[in-house]
């Protein structure tokens, strides 16, 4: 059961769940659905791989509810993080009749320049980068789905808001050559 009122119940951040009932904790996934699909994809995964992560990221989450605490937003993102964190195993082998992936017709609302330069920071600065000011979520929160300090969270965002601008610049001044 949604614990906070349905009007705020947009602010996934402040979603808590107090039951067992599937039905809630769909509603719960869905409201972070989007956001942790953007951040696998932002994390360098291609769309099937960004929701396939999603996926198992609801399957982890619904085993291991019952170990969550705080809200439900920052605590799936940690999933999706960590998953999209993981390797993909290059060894598996496909059937000789698949066909081969589609192009990833991804589009995003956000300026092509600012997402090639975010692609260019580290996976780390990037996913802190993208979690503060794309998801709008608390250092503390960020500092929680990284596993790390505040104060780490908080280097990051500096050094990656740091880099992103030399890189901005760097195109601008390309640009006006």
């Amino acid at each position: 059961m949604i614990a906070r009122g349905a009007s705020r119940a947009v602010q996934s951040s402040e979603i808590e769940t107090t039951s067992d009932d599937p039905r809630d904790f769909e509603a719960a996934f869905r409201l972070v659905s989007r956001s942790a699909f953007l951040l696998a994809r932002q994390l360098g995964r291609s769309t099937d791989e960004s929701m396939d992560i999603v996926q198992e990221a609801a399957l982890r989450g619904w085993r291991y509810r019952r170990t969550r605490t705080g809200d439900f937003r920052p605590w799936f993102l940690a999933i999706v993080f960590r998953l999209s964190c993981r390797r993909t195993p290059s060894w598996l082998p496909l059937p000789a009749n698949w066909d081969r992936p589609a192009v990833d017709t991804f589009t995003s609302s956000i300026d092509p320049q600012l997402v090639a330069a975010l692609r260019e920071l580290p996976m780390r600065q990037r996913a802190a980068l993208w979690l503060r000011y794309c998801d709008d979520l608390s250092v503390a929160d960020v500092a929680r789905i990284m596993r790390c300090t505040d104060t780490a969270a908080k280097q990051l965002l500096l050094r990656g808001r740091d880099a992103l601008r030399a890189r901005l610049a760097s195109r601008l001044k390309e640009d006006l050559r």
